[in-house]
């Protein structure tokens, strides 16, 4: 079991990171479950689609009420003001607040620029749900770091000012990384 808090935010966000732990502790076991299933295969190495319902999955197994892949109208990237039809990733409720999540996937080598980028990439197109949706909305970056020096440039990541949370989930051998960046 890999599952550690690589970065967290600050403590006037302790009721985000209470809901969060326990979603990525339910994604560590269940990552796990995976793993050893399918004799060494991450879950995470799929398309997108197939990682975010891993992640909604995740977020049943705490115990909360997910949706993800759903039609939602969205403020246009350009022109704010206009709405257009498109999809959100991942919104799931805790019975207290509700999240609201897009994600991007990395398999490539990976440095932190890159990292950086694909992340900013993750954060402007959360910036695109309207905010009657959430209590919180984040981007996410997720890659799975399958030798030492990928893993060294994740945690290297991890430690920059560029997310607010940072998790490292399942084997140790092969973990997964999962950065957050909150919406203001």
């Amino acid at each position: 079991m890999a599952f550690s808090i690589v970065r967290h935010g600050n403590g006037s966000r302790a009721d985000i990171r209470v809901d969060w732990e326990r979603w990525m502790e339910c994604a560590d076991e269940l990552y796990l479950r995976f793993h050893n299933r399918l004799d060494g295969d991450s879950p995470l190495n799929y398309h997108e689609v197939a990682t975010v319902g891993f992640f909604a999955s995740s977020a049943a197994m705490a115990g909360y009420l997910p949706m993800n892949e759903y039609d939602v109208f969205k403020k246009g990237k350009d022109a704010k003001r206009t709405k257009q039809r498109g999809r959100a990733d991942l919104w799931f409720e805790t019975g207290k607040r509700c999240y609201s999540f897009e994600f991007k996937r990395t398999r490539r080598p990976v440095t932190p620029a890159y990292l950086a980028d694909r992340l900013d990439i993750a954060f402007n197109d959360v910036g695109c749900i309207h905010p009657d949706e959430y209590h919180y909305a984040a981007g996410c970056l997720i890659t799975v770091a399958s030798d030492p020096k990928r893993i060294a440039v994740c945690e290297e990541f991890a430690r920059t000012g560029e997310l607010d949370f940072a998790f490292r989930i399942g084997p140790l051998g092969e973990p997964a990384f999962l950065f957050f960046r909150l919406r203001a």
